[in-house]
């Protein structure tokens, strides 16, 4: 690589636009270009140039105080201009690296401040040129432009500053470069994964909280679908089996009721042929006295025994009513009850139709029929009755104890008409044998009524239990899940297999349960859900970045690694080649005598009180450099101890052997001969000579020795507008002249 051409326009007193043009030798040589001119023209405005539009940012350096100092300020007969550019282009023959064939530099300021820098007429900022030049070898600090008292500045630098110049003449500048990025993205992600990691540890609680708060949505999900499933199940098989029975019930009151009206009705014709009869063959007047007599009296009785047992009917009805749903008795218990109740009946029947009733033994089938009749009611109420019995009726009770009286005083008055008929019968027993048989028909007719309307009474009472139980489950119904009332009859239906007890009980004690646990659950807003699973969302993000971040932070610590170990092993063996050739160059230069560079190690971090708080690591890079330089035919080796000429020699030696190890695409030299005599002067143009087999050299000089070694030559010229201009000669076209 090497500079073709250099560009000014409005820098410092290159007010017009001019073009240096930098070419090789025709011999394949580097070859050296000379800028020549009096002192004041702005020759070392070149060197500044150059320096500038490589991104020096040191007024300094520029020999300027402000940033528009660099731009041309005018004269009496030149206007200021109003910015300054610079464009420098170089030529890629031997970095394949770079994949740019030619490269051009471009950087303009403007008066306001405002600045910019290109490449290939692309806009870029300042690091981008910088890390392009420092791969190609250059840098606005090295030793590619070397200005006036750079030389000497050498010398009397510090260790470390000594460091730093060489190790970017060394060719690390690139790799400190990019490990000074790595260290900064370093950094950069430390803190990004430190507040990453605030991130998580503030958004973990809240995440648990959500977690746990969904899994609770979503356990209450769950068991509502479960609860409306048992539900339809439950309500649609209690429903099948309380239709089915109430439809039972009913039937069974609507066949009591027409066997009572059959008996009835049969009785009642029995009486109509009894009368006929009786008219037919009148009886004698006693016969027939008595006979109205027994007649009104049975009436009577019968009429009394329906109105008792229309009450008791009415008052088992109202407490059934009254009570809660509840569990009959099993079937088959109540069979066997029932049974005993109509086995009692017959007897009574038949005890009271007889020739001769004994009272008392009606009197005991009664009182046993009721007793059983009692118990049997006592085992159809509730298993868990009601703590209090619910208040009767006092007129019904009054009105009850009053038909009892009655009827015990009308079955008393029957009895003695009974009797009287009796004697009565037994002399006219054989004329009126008809009449008796029709009579105890009639009577047992009349029981069979009865025992028809204890039945119609017994299934009513069955019928207002059930009603009970089924107003009682559409009361539980309506409460937990209304919507399927409409649907229960289909759900009813739509059971295939009858449901047992045990199971309907366990399926109850599952939807309670299941309740429970929904209430203990409680209300949760369901936009906790979407909250969760944005903050799951950002959670995870943040945990991938965390991931990712350390994955960085570990590439980023290899590539430190790397680039440490590079470093070091490339400083190692660059300055053993450049304390070798620095001794050489300075024999050369002195005609004898010796000089080295010696590497000064690091020194550990101290406390107040002298302690070692950091110790120095084996492989620690020093810490600075020292020069070493004995002149022949004396002892001392401090560069401090050097005189003026001394010290120019030992720098440009040190220069050479710079270039000699890690040649630079080219280097500007401002005028750094100046402080040497005639002789030294052809010495380091001879050195100048045999370096620029391998670098360009553009070089500010006043000395005819150095003047003689280059094949281009620009004068600088000033004229009285205060205005640089250029002017050139190509030495070999001159010679063949």
């Amino acid at each position: 690589m090497y500079l073709r051409r250099l560009e000014l326009q409005g820098f410092k007193t290159f007010a017009n636009r001019t073009s240096l043009e930098f070419l090789t030798e025709s011999a394949g040589r580097r070859g050296l270009t000379g800028v020549v001119g009096p002192n004041g023209s702005g020759k070392s405005n070149v060197a500044d140039a150059i320096r500038w539009v490589m991104g020096e940012q040191s007024l300094k350096l520029l020999r300027g105080k402000k940033s528009e100092d660099v731009i041309f300020s005018g004269s009496d007969r030149k206007a200021r201009a109003g910015f300054a550019e610079v464009s420098m282009t170089l030529v890629n023959d031997d970095k394949p690296d770079i994949d740019l064939p030619e490269i051009v530099v471009k950087r303009r300021v403007y008066r306001d401040g405002q600045s910019e820098y290109q490449i290939n007429n692309q806009n870029v900022r300042l690091t981008d040129v910088v890390l392009l030049l420092a791969q190609a070898g250059m840098g606005q600090r090295t030793y590619s432009v070397i200005g006036q008292g750079m030389v000497d500045a050498i010398l009397t630098a510090t260790p470390s500053e000594r460091k730093e110049f060489f190790d970017e003449a060394a060719g690390l500048k690139p790799f400190q470069l990019k490990r000074t990025a790595s260290q900064n993205k370093l950094e950069a992600t430390k803190e990004n994964l430190k507040q990453a990691e605030l991130l998580l540890r503030e958004i973990g609680p809240r995440l648990t909280t959500l977690e746990r708060q969904a899994k609770r949505l979503q356990e209450r999900g769950k068991l509502e679908e479960e609860l409306r499933e048992l539900e339809r199940s439950y309500y649609g098989q209690v429903w099948s089996d309380l239709r089915g029975k109430l439809h039972a019930a009913s039937a069974r009151v609507h066949a009591a009721e027409q066997e009572r009206d059959a008996r009835a009705g049969q009785a009642a014709k029995v009486e109509q042929d009894l009368a006929a009869l009786e008219k037919a063959t009148p009886p004698s007047e006693g016969f027939r006295e008595l006979r109205k007599e027994l007649d009104r009296l049975s009436a009577e009785r019968a009429r009394f025994r329906e109105r008792l047992l229309r009450l008791q009917t009415e008052r088992e009805v109202a407490q059934v009513r009254s009570e809660a749903a509840w569990s009959p008795l099993p079937l088959s218990k109540i069979i066997g009850a029932v049974e005993e109740i109509r086995t009692l009946l017959e007897a009574l029947r038949k005890a009271v139709s007889g020739k001769r009733p004994d009272p008392k033994n009606i009197a005991a089938l009664v009182e046993q029929a009721a007793a059983s009749h009692e118990d049997l009611l006592s085992k159809l109420q509730r298993p868990a009755p009601e703590p209090s019995a619910p208040k009767r009726d006092p007129k019904a009770e009054q009105e009850a104890e009053r038909i009892a009286d009655e009827t015990k005083r009308c079955e008393q008055e029957i009895e003695q008409a009974e009797k009287r008929l009796e004697e009565w019968n037994a002399e006219e027993e054989r004329k009126r044998s008809h009449v008796f048989e029709l009579q105890h028909k009639l009577t047992a007719l009349r029981n069979d009524a009865a025992v028809a309307s204890n039945r119609v009474g017994e299934a009513s009472v069955e019928l207002a239990r059930l009603e009970t139980r089924r107003d009682a489950f559409f009361q539980e119904l309506r409460t937990h899940a209304a919507p399927l009332e409409a649907d229960l009859d289909v759900l009813a239906d739509g059971m295939k297999d009858v449901a047992e007890p045990e199971e309907l009980e366990t399926s109850g004690r599952r939807l309670t349960k299941l309740r429970s646990q929904i209430e203990w659950i409680g209300g949760i807003d369901p936009e906790v859900l979407k909250e969760y699973e944005d903050t799951k969302k950002r959670f995870d993000d943040l945990a991938t970045q965390v991931k990712d971040l350390q994955d960085a932070m570990r590439s980023l610590e290899t590539i430190l690694a790397e680039l440490d170990q590079t470093i070091r092993e490339r400083s190692e063996t660059s300055f053993r080649l450049l304390d070798r050739e620095f001794g050489i160059y300075f024999k050369k230069l002195f005609g004898g005598g010796e000089a080295s560079l010696v590497e000064i190690p690091p020194e550990p971090e101290l406390d107040e009180e002298g302690n070692i708080i950091t110790p120095v690591a084996a492989d620690a890079p020093a810490a600075g450099i020292e020069i070493n330089a004995t002149p022949p035919g004396k002892r001392m080796k401090s560069v401090s101890l050097l005189s003026g000429g001394e010290r120019a020699l030992t720098s440009i030696a040190l220069i050479c052997a710079i270039m000699a190890t890690n040649p630079s695409p080219f280097v500007v030299l401002d005028e750094v001969d100046a402080a040497l005599d005639e002789a030294n002067s052809r010495k380091f143009a001879d050195i100048i000579h045999l370096l620029a087999e391998r670098t360009q050299f553009i070089v500010i000089t006043h000395n005819r020795a150095t003047m003689g070694q280059a094949h281009v030559l620009y004068g600088v010229t000033m004229g009285d507008d205060g205005v640089s201009q250029l002017l050139s000669v190509k030495l070999d076209e001159l010679v063949k002249a």
